[in-house]
């Protein structure tokens, strides 16, 4: 039942009676077995990753596709070219339910660790293939008594977790949903997430995810980047900004 309270108090598609009915089950459920067929416990190297909004892992071949690709096939259930947030929310929810292994409408720090350390081990390392932001290092302050040194005058961003695979900067998809920080999320604060992610990849404010509105991710372009050893004198220089923008 908070299942259902969540999707009505915050996905305003699911007042319709319609989706109070069985017929509202069936898609999620369809889904959530499309979301397991997804899913690889293991995860050879070399393969390219790219994780779904929600946090799902979809991994291809070097040789293949960019599995970004897969996962809008996933999303976009009735293969109009666009995901609706109807079909964004049910590609979610069925990732939650997948992930929820006691059905108690909560992801429990148990339930998290296995995400973590079964369906998305990637999220525990640095992919090398990913070219990490320049480190800043600001000039030392002569009013300042101390003298700190300049490796603490520096400023670190780095790209890490499901960042490396993510449309969205979010470097473990489930711990961020946790909007209490109780360390479990419940399917209200999974729905809430998943309505601002779905705003924040919605780039046109038109109810829609296109495939041509996605950017690419850093494994994305670490991926597409020449692998030759020799540098490529007709493309800028390419700088993460978290999405696929260059610069000189």
């Amino acid at each position: 039942m908070r299942l259902f309270a969540a999707t009505l108090a915050l996905a305003p598609i699911f007042l319709a009676p319609i989706f109070l009915a069985p017929i509202f089950l069936a898609p999620i459920f369809l889904a959530t077995a499309g979301v397991a067929a997804a899913q690889a416990p293991l995860v050879p190297a070399g393969l390219n990753v790219f994780f779904s909004p929600a946090g799902q892992p979809f991994r291809a071949k070097s040789s293949d596709p960019y599995p970004k690709d897969a996962w809008f096939t996933q999303a976009d259930r009735d293969k109009d070219g666009k995901i609706s947030h109807e079909e964004f929310l049910i590609d979610s929810m069925a990732f939650f339910i997948l992930l929820d292994q006691n059905k108690d409408t909560v992801i429990n720090s148990p339930e998290n660790t296995r995400y973590e350390t079964q369906v998305a081990p990637e999220i525990t390392r640095v992919d090398p293939r990913i070219r990490q932001p320049k480190v800043f290092v600001r000039k030392s302050d002569p009013t300042m008594d101390i003298d700190r040194g300049a490796a603490q005058n520096r400023y670190v961003k780095t790209v890490q977790g499901a960042s490396q695979y993510s449309l969205i900067d979010e470097p473990q998809p489930v711990r961020a949903a946790d909007s209490n920080l109780d360390f479990k999320v419940s399917d209200v604060e999974w729905v809430a997430a998943s309505e601002q992610r779905f705003s924040i990849l919605d780039a046109n404010g038109d109810g829609g995810i296109a495939l041509e509105e996605l950017t690419k991710t850093p494994a994305q372009v670490a991926a597409e980047a020449p692998h030759d050893g020799k540098p490529n004198k007709n493309k800028k220089k390419r700088i993460y900004r978290g999405d696929d923008r260059s610069a000189e």
